[in-house]
Protein backbone atom coordinates (compact mmCIF):
# COMPACT_ATOMS: atom_id res chain seq x y z
CA UNK A 1 0.00 0.00 0.00
CA UNK A 2 1.10 3.97 -0.84
CA UNK A 3 1.47 6.07 2.44
CA UNK A 4 -1.46 8.12 0.97
CA UNK A 5 -4.12 4.88 0.44
CA UNK A 6 -2.58 3.67 4.27
CA UNK A 7 -3.21 7.04 6.08
CA UNK A 8 -6.96 7.29 4.14
CA UNK A 9 -7.82 3.81 5.77
CA UNK A 10 -6.39 5.19 8.81
CA UNK A 11 -8.78 8.08 8.50
CA UNK A 12 -12.01 5.81 7.44
CA UNK A 13 -10.97 3.81 10.29
CA UNK A 14 -10.92 6.54 12.76
CA UNK A 15 -14.23 8.08 11.92
CA UNK A 16 -15.77 4.73 11.87
CA UNK A 17 -14.37 4.48 15.68
CA UNK A 18 -15.75 7.57 16.64
CA UNK A 19 -19.23 7.13 14.78
CA UNK A 20 -19.24 3.85 17.12
CA UNK A 21 -18.14 5.90 20.40
CA UNK A 22 -20.47 8.37 19.72
CA UNK A 23 -23.52 5.89 19.37
CA UNK A 24 -22.52 4.25 22.89
CA UNK A 25 -22.45 7.15 24.41
CA UNK A 26 -25.74 8.47 23.14
CA UNK A 27 -26.73 4.97 24.16
CA UNK A 28 -25.82 5.37 27.75
CA UNK A 29 -26.37 8.51 28.70
CA UNK A 30 -30.19 7.84 26.85
CA UNK A 31 -29.95 3.91 29.68
CA UNK A 32 -28.96 7.05 32.05
CA UNK A 33 -31.78 9.20 31.46
CA UNK A 34 -34.32 6.49 31.68
CA UNK A 35 -33.05 4.86 35.26
CA UNK A 36 -33.13 8.86 36.76
CA UNK A 37 -36.99 9.03 35.19
CA UNK A 38 -37.76 5.37 36.94
CA UNK A 39 -35.97 5.92 39.86
CA UNK A 40 -38.10 9.68 40.18
CA UNK A 41 -41.27 7.62 39.46
CA UNK A 42 -40.22 5.18 42.17
CA UNK A 43 -39.72 7.88 44.37
CA UNK A 44 -42.74 9.96 43.78
CA UNK A 45 -44.96 7.07 44.31
CA UNK A 46 -43.34 6.56 47.88
CA UNK A 47 -43.22 10.03 48.66
CA UNK A 48 -47.24 10.12 47.93
CA UNK A 49 -47.94 7.23 48.81
CA UNK A 50 -46.51 8.21 53.00
CA UNK A 51 -48.13 12.07 52.10
CA UNK A 52 -52.01 9.47 51.71
CA UNK A 53 -51.32 7.49 55.02
CA UNK A 54 -50.15 10.80 56.95
CA UNK A 55 -53.88 12.55 55.49
CA UNK A 56 -55.62 9.41 56.60
CA UNK A 57 -53.70 9.42 60.13
CA UNK A 58 -54.57 12.73 60.24
CA UNK A 59 -58.43 13.03 59.10
CA UNK A 60 -58.90 9.90 61.82
CA UNK A 61 -61.09 10.89 64.97
CA UNK A 62 -59.51 10.93 68.03
CA UNK A 63 -60.02 8.90 70.57
CA UNK A 64 -60.36 11.14 74.50
CA UNK A 65 -58.46 8.57 76.55
CA UNK A 66 -55.98 11.24 77.76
Amino acid sequence: MTKAVKSAATAVALKAERERDKAQALQDYQDDQRARQANMARLRGLRLAKERAEAKKAAAPRTASS
